[in-house]
């Protein structure tokens, strides 16, 4: 009974610090020159939320791969799982820096027009 709660607890805990790292970067799906102005702290939001999903990448990656080093069978779903978190993580993060970039570049081209 105690192994079964304790991993029921794991899961839990687990899903409430993706839902936090989700809530963290979720202004990040869209950036607008309007978000330029809050850089600083979307910085530090925008670090901390991909800091806890590449964790949590860590951790699934670890039980997912660690018993196939002792011989046990891992599921292929858990596997494919754990590749398309991984996948998705990284097309994220060069979405969030692509986007960033364009948003950065045409803000500095506006105040560069705006001069002359």
């Amino acid at each position: 009974m105690e192994n079964k709660l304790s991993i029921n607890l794991n899961f839990w805990l687990m899903l409430g610090f993706f839902l936090l790292a989700l809530w963290l970067v979720s202004p990040f799906f869209k950036i607008d020159a309007s978000d330029y102005t809050n850089a600083k702290r979307n910085v530090y939001r925008l670090f901390l939320g991909l800091f806890i999903l590449i964790i949590e990448l860590g951790i699934m990656a670890f039980e997912t791969f660690s018993p196939q080093g002792l011989a046990q069978k891992v599921s292929n779903v858990q596997s494919i799982a754990v590749f398309l978190f991984g996948l998705l993580l990284l097309a994220f993060i060069i979405f969030v820096v692509a986007q960033s970039a364009v948003v950065y570049l045409r803000t500095g081209l506006s105040e560069v027009d705006s001069v002359f």
